[in-house]
Order: C-alpha cells, then structure tokens, then sequence
C-alpha cells in the first residue's frame, strides 16, 4: 500500500467500516442464536419454506405430545391431584379443550377412552380404525396402537420420539394403550400451532440473510482490520510511527481497562440474549452492544499496534517504570540507603514505645514516645524552612537578580552544599553576563571607532570629488568616473552613519525625547516625501488613514525614523508597477501602523524565516545589488522596542508586510 492509503479520510473510512462488519455480524450471530433457541434453525429447513415440512412444526409436535402426556397422566389422577397439579390440570385442559383447535387426540389406557372432541362424552368408546380416518382426513395423523401392536404417521421424524427410548417409556407406555393424533394442515383453528405458523414465517426467512450477511461482514471485518493494523500510527507522507494520547497510558492498565470492560459488556449481551426479542429489539440490542464491544476492541488492540511499532509497549508498562525506580534507587545508595535507614529506625522506635506504652501502661514510654515525635517534628520543620530559603534565592537569581545570595547560616548539612551550589551558579551567570556586556560594548566601541576613523578620509574624497567637478573636464568618460565616485562615496557615507546608529541604539545608548505624537499627521508627512521615489519606480501607494488624529507616547524624531526606514525599504526593494499599502487603524486600545508591498525578490528563497530580515546586515535581496545596507529594518525594530513598541514583520510568498504596534496615548486629543 502507498503512503496516500494512509490518509486521515481513508483511516476513517476503514474504521466506519470495521465498526459496520462488526455490527453486521454480530446482529447476524444473535440472529441465528435466536433461531436456533426458538428451534426454526433446522439445516434441513434452510431451503424450505413450508411450515408443517420444517424441523419447527417437529418441534412444536414433540411439544404438544409432552404436554398430552403430562395432562392425560393428570387426567387419570382424579381427586388425588395436589394443588400444584391442579394449577398444571387446568393450564392443560385450556390448552387440549378449547372449541377451535388444530390438534384433536383420542386416547386409550384401561379400556377407558379420552378425547379433546367437543362431540362427546366422558368415557365414549371409539373403534380405533374409525378415528383414525378421521384423523386421517384433517390432513397429519398419528396412530400408536400398542393393543395391536401397529404405529403409523405421516409426520416426518415423529416416530424418533416415541422410540428411541428417551422418553417412550415415562410418557407412553408399551401395553394397553392407543393414541390416534390428528392435525388440521389448514390451521383453521387460531391456536397455537397456528401461532407458530405465523412466527415461522415471519423469522424463517431472516436465516439466509443472517447466514449471507454473517460471512460478507466475517471477510469484512478481517480485510477492514487488517487494513488498519497496517495504518495505525501512520500519516500521509510522513515516515515513522506516531502515538495518540491513549498511547500513554500504561499497558498493563490499558490491558486491564480493556479486559473488565469487555468482560461486562459480554455478561451484558449474555442477559441481553437470555430475553425474548422481535426482530426490530434484538437488531437495536446487539448492534448497540456489538459497536460498544468493537470500539472497545479498536481503541485496545490500535494503541497495542502502535506501541509495537514504535517499540514503546515495554517502556511504556508498570513494569518498566517500576523496574527503572528499583534500578536508580540501587544505583543511588548512598541517598536511598541513608532514607531508608531513617525509616528504620523511627518506625523501630515508635514500635518499640508504643508497644511498651500499651502492654505496661508505661508513662514513661508515653513522654518519650511524644518527645521522639517532637524531635522528628522540629527536623521536619527545619528542613522545610531551609528547602523554603533555597526555593527563594532560585528565584530571585532566575529573576535575573544575578547578585542575589542565599543566607547559607540559614542552611545546614547537604541543604547547605544546594545553598552554595546555588550562589555559585548565580556568580558564573553574573560573570558571563558582565562578559556579554563588556564584549557587545567593546564591538560598539569597535564599529563607532572605526566608522569614525572611515569618515574623516571619506569627507576628504567626498570634498575631492566636488572640486572635480568643477573642473572643465571634456573627456565623457572621465565625467562617467567623477559621477561613479559620487555615488559610491555617498552611499559609503551613508553606510558608515547607518553603523554608528545602529551600534547606539543596540546598545541602548539613545536619548528619548517622549512626547505626545499624532501617528496619522506623521505618516502623511512621511508619505508625501516618498512621492518622487515611488513614482521612480512606478510605485502606487495605496493609504487607508482614520479621519480623527490618533496619538502614541513616542520620540518623534526616532518614530519619523522608523516609518522613513519602512518607506525606504518598499522603496528600494518594491516590484516595479506594483501597489504599496500602508494603513493606520486602532484595535484595542492600541495604535497599528503597517505597510506592505509585493517584494522584487522572492523572500521565501532569500532567508530561511523572515524574522531574518530584522537582524543586522541582513537583506532580502541575497546577492545584494541593491544599495541597501541591511540596517534599515534593524534600525527600526530596536527603535521601536526603545520607544516601548512592538516591531513585527511577515511574508506571505512575496507579499512582505511591516507592522509597529503602539499603546495608544489616553491623554491624547
């Protein structure tokens, strides 16, 4: 199977339809057990649909001679029956004399006849032929005539009951006795056999489908689970195994979970089938009982599979983790062996007087029980202090109070090696901090000195190059040189002024002026002395500004920076013909200026994350042709973060987007 087979749509739809086969199946199997306890499953009846030829009208025969011969047997007690009996008597002789019957008996013992016909009269002699006739007429008979020593029916399989020994001896006997049986095959009587006509008839045909049903849901569920045991703990083109959340859990309590559950939901669907059901109730019971089971079932045997896959099924028991505990506390003795000595000895002692403080009644023992305890209290105590003063001084040094020391006369014993590990480690930050600090002012130094020492011989070319200029010169070409040396010496001023201010505001060394600012009034400012660059490159500025002033707590000449520095950059970098957006709006309580513009450049190729292009040198133009110097947006993001603002950039494809965040001013307008 490829990688895409393993897609979240297909995983789904593998597990719809395992849950579906199990369904299926299972309200097949509860089906055909149901069939087979009313007795209409038969193998013989499978391709019948004839009631009075299936292995169930045998059944509901056998039945009827039974219960004949339990109320004949009742019959013939008389004044002798119990109470109990009498309640079977008349339960039978409802069943054998009612008016309308399709089952008419005549029976024989002692030359005495009994009969369920309405036309006679008790102790009326039958001639055994004539009966049986008329027995014959109504369409099945049966003839046991143990007088002449004759049997004869034309219901199939009867004969096994009265002869195969089970029970011919308790209900019939061998001597003097005829019984001439008779069934209306018509059923026009409304009785029970007709009753049973009508419940095979409506169940028998539910055998096939639950037989076909059975077997297409048996490949079903196989195929459906085989697929996903291959996909469990994959994704779609992604290579390892990966864990869900019931992954954690441990195995031997995921295998127990698993077993008590199923283990009440079988002894649910047990009393569940022990009940009579239609069809329509035993569908909804088992298919309820079936889905619980079988999602049950996936949620255990997925999370085994992918255990397995990811070999964690060991790591990831009770056993492991116990086994692991048992092996660091070993490997630990020196600690666990000191703690469980302790243990030792305080549980020896509080044993010790506290059995001498009942079996001698010893105040004694009492008073040095409550001192003991007392004692253990107060070290208890001590060390929760000491544990209290070192949690303290942690903090104060993850605070960044990197000077800060915890009071090691505070402390005692291994508490008081922690305290000085602590300071310790705080002393080694303070000292690589102080040497961070040290080395970023020594590069600033660096950058300022020698950017100073670059700009003294730069004026001097700068100077130079204007003198030239004035020079009659014809030569075009020597012209062509003066303008390069120009443009190139200005754009090296401009470098050299763009690195001293760049290593003053990293290094916090600017001086704010804060005051109230109209951010709207500025960007109009600012955008309309970009006019004559934009339409160099043909660049659209698309502006959205609020029509009321909106006012910011900044230094105007550092935000006039900022903003210039955004301008610029969708100067220089812009898609020619493009449009540039720049919109100031306010969104809780904050004022949001941004600009965006479609890069000349793909940015996605150019830098690994665009919060990239913030950092120093940085440009977005890789092969820098351009005559940035990639500290524009540098520049702007420490500026801003001075100012008490937020800076952020963001690229989508080769959509750049430049946005600095303010609170905005509550005294303003």
């Amino acid at each position: 199977m490829g990688k895409k087979t393993y897609g979240y749509g297909m995983k789904m739809t593998g597990l719809i339809l395992h849950i579906f086969f199990t369904i299926v199946l299972a309200v097949s199997v509860f089906l055909l057990a149901s069939l087979v306890s009313k007795s209409i499953l038969e193998v013989t009846d499978i391709g019948t649909e004839d009631f009075l030829s299936s292995g169930y009208y045998l059944k509901c025969m056998e039945k009827k001679c039974n219960s004949l011969s339990e109320y004949l047997r009742l019959t013939r007690l008389g004044e002798s029956r119990n109470a109990e009996e009498d309640k079977l008597y008349l339960q039978y002789t409802n069943e054998f004399r009612q008016e309308n019957s399709n089952f008419c008996f005549w029976y024989q013992i002692d030359d005495i006849w009994y009969t369920n016909q309405p036309d006679t009269r008790e102790g009326q002699a039958f001639d055994t032929q004539t009966i049986l006739m008329e027995a014959k007429t109504m369409g099945d008979y049966l003839l046991y005539d143990m007088v002449n020593k004759e049997f004869g029916t034309n219901i199939r399989g009867l004969e096994r009951y009265f002869f195969d020994g089970y029970n011919s001896q308790m209900y019939w006997p061998l001597e003097n006795v005829v019984l001439v049986l008779g069934v209306d095959t018509q059923l026009s009587a409304k009785d029970d056999l007709y009753e049973a006509s009508l419940e095979y008839q409506r169940l028998h045909p539910w055998i096939r489908i639950s037989i076909l049903g059975g077997l297409v849901s048996l490949v079903g569920w196989i195929l459906s689970l085989v697929y996903l045991t291959l996909a469990a703990g994959r994704r779609e083109d992604e290579e390892g195994c990966f864990l869900s959340p019931v992954d954690k859990i441990k195995t031997e309590l995921m295998i127990a979970g698993f077993v008590f559950l199923t283990s009440e939901l079988l002894l649910l669907s047990g009393r569940a089938g022990n009940k009579e059901w239609d069809v329509s109730g035993l569908l909804v019971a088992s298919g309820t009982i079936s889905f619980l089971i079988d999602t049950l079932f996936l949620v255990f045997y997925l999370s085994m599979v992918r255990r397995l896959k990811a070999e964690v099924m060991w790591e990831n028991s009770l056993a492991c983790w116990l086994g692991r505990g048992l092996e660091k506390t070993f490997r630990e003795r020196s600690v666990t062996v000191r703690v469980l000595l302790a243990f030792s000895v305080h549980l020896s002692v509080c044993f010790v007087l506290a059995l001498l403080m009942f079996r001698r009644e010893s105040l004694i023992s009492f008073l040095l029980l409550l001192v003991f305890c007392g004692m253990e209290a107060y070290m208890l105590l001590r060390r929760a202090v000491e544990h209290f003063y070192i949690l303290k001084g942690v903090e104060k040094i993850a605070g960044g109070d990197l000077s800060a020391k915890i009071d090691l006369s505070e402390v005692h014993g291994e508490d008081r090696k922690l305290a000085e590990a602590v300071n310790n480690i705080g002393t080694g930050l303070l000292n690589a901090v102080d040497d961070s600090t040290k080395n970023e002012r020594m590069k600033a130094d660096l950058i300022t000195n020698v950017s100073h020492d670059i700009k003294t011989p730069l004026t001097s070319i700068i100077n130079y190059v204007n003198l030239i200029r004035r020079e009659d010169i014809e030569n075009e070409r020597v012209k062509n040189y003066i303008q390069i040396l120009d443009e190139k010496s200005q754009r090296l001023k401009q470098l050299t002024e763009d690195l001293v201010e760049a290593s003053r505001v990293s290094s916090g060394n600017v001086k704010l002026d804060m005051q109230q600012i109209d951010l709207v009034e500025l960007v109009y400012q600012t955008g309309g002395e970009f006019n004559e660059k934009f339409e160099e490159k043909e660049l659209t500025i698309v502006t959205k500004l609020p029509k009321c002033a909106v006012y910011i707590r900044a230094d105007g000449r550092h935000l006039y920076r900022v903003i210039e520095n955004l301008y610029n950059n969708a100067a220089k970098y812009a898609l020619e013909k493009t449009r540039v957006y720049v919109e100031v709006q306010e969104q809780d309580n904050q004022a949001i200026f941004s600009i965006k513009n479609v890069s000349e450049r793909s940015l996605a190729e150019s830098n690994e994350s665009v919060d990239d292009l913030t950092e120093r040198f940085i440009r977005g133009d890789v092969s820098r042709t351009t005559e940035g110097s990639g500290l524009g947006l540098s520049i702007a993001k420490n500026l801003t973060v001075l100012m008490g603002g937020e800076f952020k950039v963001s690229a989508d494809g080769d959509l750049f987007k430049a946005t600095i965040i303010f609170q905005i001013f509550p005294g303003g307008g």
